[in-house]
């Protein structure tokens, strides 16, 4: 079997993608992968680490409002298709799977023109313009909440949930997870995450409610590398000892699921990757979506999270330090409410999605005629 996947622009895209192609080689040990992704993106360093087979095309992020720049997105578009047409003619790919953001555009629509079944992730609440565009030609769209289907074409929509990798949930005890991270193991501990960028105003807001905490509280801080400095300087002027504050640019692959091994509750922005991380871990979360995302489909994520009991969602526009301590307190000292946003969070969640999504990508391999 041969397999491509395509999708980059953010962690939020290329972990996906990564999952299933994992799942993919974990099914069919002699699967062939090809991962097709941008020139500059983030793909283009973290994909070529992992060994998976890499291709590029040309790319270029569609901005909000139309301008001049758009006829270079749109050249940009019709010379990744062509690329894209010749790195799958090659390829000979039984399944192409596009997992979301600007860059698996071409490739997608090159798969479709070429008649290789086709499968895009849509797992936001309110699904991108990309996804929207692309669902009237692919043959298969995941989602993972119900309502995300009213989007799409009747009949093309399968639940299964955001892909994460098979090892996010850790076997660590908590008490190890924390010695791990250099924790104290006996602290009411938070993890802090604000997307794999970071989130400026969200860390400013977080690191003054930390201050006003008691000493029994200690927070792990994932603040984006291009924060990291002011969130120490701002630590340092409100006075935050540095035993209860713990800032990092970024967790790596090996921290993360200490991390949320580690934590009692998470205060987070609302991609749906965290999300799912998160729900998978069968967390409590405070969800603080990005107000600017596009189509405010952060918000759509955290509200239909909050639906279903699985954390509180807390709007920017009206989180002060003040409002995110009472949250905090709140939690913290009432275990059983504690308890039951742990539970609803974890029914959520679903860990097995790439299993799903490779599932899918196989049952339509096997109608195109790839046998095992």
């Amino acid at each position: 079997m041969k397999a491509v996947v395509t999708g980059g622009g953010t962690g939020g895209h290329i972990y996906p993608a990564l999952a299933v192609a994992g799942a993919i080689q974990q099914r069919v040990k002699e699967a062939e992968l090809l991962y097709i992704g941008g020139r500059s993106g983030m793909e283009s360093e973290i994909v070529p680490a992992t060994g998976t087979p890499y291709r590029s095309v040309t790319s270029r992020k569609l901005r909000r409002l139309l301008s001049f720049s758009t006829l270079g997105v749109l050249w940009a578009l019709a010379q990744g298709y062509r690329e894209a047409c010749e790195q799958l003619r090659a390829f000979q790919p039984d399944v192409v799977i596009g997992t979301g953001g600007y860059v698996p555009a071409a490739t997608v629509m090159a798969a479709v023109r070429l008649r290789i079944p086709t499968i895009i992730l849509g797992p936001d609440a309110v699904p991108g313009r990309t996804n929207r565009w692309l669902s009237r030609w692919v043959s298969r769209i995941c989602i993972w909440f119900e309502e995300t289907a009213a989007f799409f074409p009747s009949g093309k929509t399968v639940i299964t949930g955001v892909p994460i990798r098979a090892d996010i949930v850790s076997p660590e005890s908590v008490a190890g997870a924390r010695r791990r991270l250099s924790l104290a193991e006996d602290r009411f501990t938070i993890l802090v995450l604000g997307g794999s960028q970071g989130a400026q105003r969200l860390n400013e807001i977080v690191v003054d409610a930390a201050a006003k905490l008691p000493g029994a509280v200690q927070i792990l801080h994932q603040t984006g590398e291009r924060n990291l400095q002011a969130v120490k300087a701002q630590a340092e002027r409100v006075g935050l000892p540095p035993g209860r504050h713990f800032p990092r640019a970024y967790l790596d692959g090996r921290e993360v699921p200490l991390a949320y091994r580690a934590a009692e509750l998470v205060i987070c922005r609302c991609g749906v990757s965290t999300l799912a991380e998160v729900t998978a871990n069968g967390l409590p979360s405070l969800l603080v979506p990005l107000p600017t995302a596009y189509a405010d489909h952060q918000t759509a994520n955290a509200k239909a999270i909050a639906r279903g009991g699985g954390g509180i969602h807390l709007p920017q526009v009206s989180l002060t330090p003040e409002s995110l301590m009472e949250n905090i307190e709140t939690l913290r000292n009432n275990p059983t409410l504690r308890e039951a946003i742990s539970v609803a969070s974890r029914a959520i969640g679903k860990p097995d999605a790439a299993e799903r999504v490779a599932s899918l990508a196989l049952e339509l391999a096997g109608a195109r005629g790839w046998n095992r």
